[in-house]
């Protein structure tokens, strides 16, 4: 297995989750790895995360795993990564507290406009993989030797993922 492959870029991450053509796209260089293996191999199971890694190293992708990776792979990664990014990249740190960017002036951020925008990225996220996970079974139902070595996956529970506590 290419252990440090990517298999979605920067570009791609922007391309497919932001639709901001002056967005800088370096933001999200460094995260590409880490949301790979927070999100995408506990969902493929370690077999097929380490096929897909060697065969997109390889550039050597099977048909079946083109799909997978181009139709849903990619989409689901991307917006993850905006999703871990978004702290980063919606606020900055100064010595008045967070602030939002907007326009030319900053105001203080609010916790349910930055936890709304943030929850939309992991929600289409989620929605990738539901779909990906649903597609690979009604192709392994069509025809039992697809997708050997995917795990069959079990959705976790979330607890109190998204929400809000009262007092």
């Amino acid at each position: 297995m290419a252990y440090n492959t990517e298999v979605i870029t920067a570009a791609e991450v922007k391309a497919l989750a932001i639709n901001d053509t002056a967005f800088d796209e370096a933001y999200f260089e460094d995260y590409i790895i880490v949301v790979q293996r927070k999100y995408l191999k506990p969902t493929l199971g370690d077999d097929y995360y380490d096929e897909i890694l060697t065969e997109v190293a390889g550039a050597t992708l099977t048909a079946d795993n083109t799909i997978i990776v181009e139709n849903f792979i990619k989409p689901m990664l991307a917006h993850y990564i905006v999703y871990e990014v978004f702290p980063k990249i919606h606020t900055q740190v100064t010595n008045m507290g967070s602030m939002e960017n907007y326009t030319e002036f900053s105001r203080q951020n609010k916790s349910f406009e930055y936890s709304q925008n943030r929850d939309f990225f992991i929600s289409q996220g989620d929605n990738w993989r539901k779909d990906m996970i649903e597609y690979i079974k009604d192709a392994q139902d069509n025809d039992a030797t697809k997708y050997p070595l995917f795990d069959s996956c079990v959705d976790k529970v979330q607890v109190n993922k998204r929400g809000i506590i009262f007092y």
